[in-house]
């Protein structure tokens, strides 16, 4: 990926997911609490199993893209 490459927000959200699940299995241990953040993170039938971290993610990404264009 380079800095031109785009990706649209439900891939970002994966992508998210993902990178959490790679970080519990690089650590070799298990956090409830990751395990419950990972397993919310998931979609189910094309939408979030947890419609609240859906609109957490988009805040993040709106608080995100506002810290780029300062």
């Amino acid at each position: 990926m380079n800095s031109t490459d785009t990706i649209t927000l439900p891939e970002a959200y994966d992508a998210m997911r993902v990178f959490l699940e790679r970080l519990r299995q690089r650590e070799g241990g298990t956090s409830e609490e990751l395990e419950r953040l990972i397993g919310a993170l998931k979609w189910a039938d094309g939408t979030p199993v947890d419609p609240a971290a859906w609109q957490d993610w988009l805040l993040a990404v709106e608080v995100a893209k506002s810290r780029r264009a300062s």
